[in-house]
């Protein structure tokens, strides 16, 4: 399987090497393993550095996968609480397509959301309905 770099990677291999990967640098997939061409492990396909900056591009659609994903895991969807201060929040409609297929936790008065693997592999189309939800604009 291939994978495609959609935002520059510039952060630590798994092996401890320092990475400096420019948009569209095409990566393969060695089991668990998405490494450069040369065969160099950079880390495994589920981990948080490559759900960051990587995208699966089997279909050729990475670079669009990624820019959708890296969108909405990274909006900033901050309203004012009653206490003043700025929080992520919100509505139940958006927890509910949220918590249903793409979050393996999640907190609505927090500030952060972990998406799950199957949310960082599916199919642009998958995503932006979310996307809309959420108007965050990819």
């Amino acid at each position: 399987m291939e994978y495609i770099v959609h935002h520059r990677c510039r952060e630590l291999s798994a092996a401890g090497d320092r990475l400096n990967l420019p948009y569209g640098t095409r990566l393969n997939a060695i089991g668990d393993f998405i490494a450069t061409a040369e065969g160099r492990a950079i880390c495994f396909t589920t981990s948080e550095l490559a759900h960051r900056y990587m995208a699966r591009n089997d279909d050729g659609r990475g670079l669009e996968r990624g820019k959708v994903s890296w969108a909405i895991a990274h909006s900033r969807r901050e309203r004012r609480s009653d206490d003043g201060r700025h929080r992520q929040r919100f509505t139940d409609r958006e927890i509910e397509m949220l918590e249903r297929e793409w979050s393996r936790y999640l907190v609505p008065d927090a500030e952060t959301i972990l998406f799950n693997h199957a949310f960082f592999e599916a199919e642009p189309e998958e995503l932006l309905p979310l996307a809309r939800a959420l108007n965050i604009k990819p």
